[in-house]
């Protein structure tokens, strides 16, 4: 299920949400991020895990304090709190082995 982001939804779609979510940090004019988003959209399907997508030219205030540097950048969040995170393009299995952690 994807959610688009902005500051406006992130904490309740994130912050405040108890399931596992994955955030993807992406840029609509990045290949890379075009690349890996079939993939991400695989796993999140597949395991029936939350996606949350945030436009980084569209959301500067949450780049800022994630820190993103680079597109695509990939989170996990567990609870609320962030346990992984990702910048590239990652392999499926690399995907679902930052989610059982």
């Amino acid at each position: 299920m994807e959610v688009k982001i902005t500051k406006d939804n992130f904490k309740s779609e994130v912050l405040d949400c108890k399931d596992t979510v994955i955030v993807d940090f992406f840029g609509t004019w990045c290949m890379p991020c075009k690349m890996l988003r079939p993939i991400v959209d695989k796993v999140s399907n597949e395991l029936n895990i939350k996606l949350a997508t945030i436009d980084v030219d569209e959301n500067e205030e949450l780049i800022k304090e994630y820190g993103i540097m680079s597109v695509p950048t990939l989170k996990i969040f567990k609870n609320g709190k962030e346990v992984a995170s990702s910048v590239g393009v990652i392999s499926e299995t690399k995907l679902k082995e930052m989610l059982n952690n």
